[in-house]
C-alpha cells in the first residue's frame, strides 16, 4: 500500500540522519559520514520500503445479487476481490459480514459499490403487490455494508440511479 511505502521511507531517512549524527562524533567529515550512513540505511530499509510502495492492495466489490458483484469483480480490468473470497458462502453470517468491511477498511481497501439489483427488486415488490411470498425486496447485508462505509474515503459508487426501480452499472446491468 502506498502510505505503508511512504512510512518505510520515512524511517529510512530518520534511521540515516541518526546514523550520520552518531558517527560524525567519531571526528570523520560529516558529508562522507552522512553520504555512507545513507547508504548502509538505504541497503537495509529501502527494499522493504519498495516493496511495500509498489503492492497496492486489490479492490473489493460490494453490491447486491453476488452473481452481479462476482461477474463485475472478475473483470480483467477491475480484477477485485469479493465478500466470498474471504469467507465462503456457506460459512456467511451478518457478524462476518460487518467483520470483512472493517477489515477491508482498515486495510485501505478501494471499495467499489455496483449498487442495488434494480430488476430483482422491482419483480420482488411486484411480486409482494401480486401477493406471493417473496425475501426481502432489499438485501439487508450491502445495506448494512453501505452503512459501514459511510464516510469511508475510499468508496467508490460505479452505479446510476433513477428512482426507486431504475438504474445500474453500465458496463453490466443493460
Amino acid at each position: 500500500m502506498y502510505l505503508s511505502g511512504v512510512n518505510a521511507l520515512s524511517r529510512l531517512v530518520v534511521v540515516g540522519t541518526e546514523w550520520a549524527s552518531y558517527a560524525t562524533i567519531g571526528g570523520l567529515g560529516r558529508r562522507a559520514v552522512a553520504r555512507e550512513a545513507g547508504e548502509e540505511a538505504s541497503k537495509r530499509l529501502a527494499p522493504r520500503a519498495a516493496g511495500q510502495a509498489g503492492k497496492e492492495l486489490k479492490p473489493v466489490v460490494i453490491g447486491e445479487n453476488m452473481r452481479r458483484v462476482e461477474t463485475y469483480a472478475r473483470r480483467p480490468e477491475i480484477g477485485a476481490g469479493i465478500i466470498t473470497d474471504w469467507i465462503p458462502s456457506r460459512e456467511w453470517t451478518l457478524e462476518k459480514n460487518i467483520a470483512w468491511i472493517r477489515q477491508m477498511m482498515r486495510e485501505g481497501r478501494r471499495v467499489i459499490d455496483i449498487g442495488p439489483d434494480f430488476n430483482r427488486r422491482l419483480d420482488r415488490f411486484l411480486r409482494l403487490r401480486r401477493g406471493e411470498q417473496v425475501e426481502e425486496i432489499a438485501s439487508s447485508a450491502y445495506n448494512l455494508e453501505r452503512r459501514l462505509l459511510k464516510g469511508y474515503p475510499l468508496y467508490e459508487r460505479r452505479y446510476f440511479r433513477f428512482g426507486k426501480w431504475f438504474g445500474g452499472v453500465p458496463e453490466l446491468d443493460f
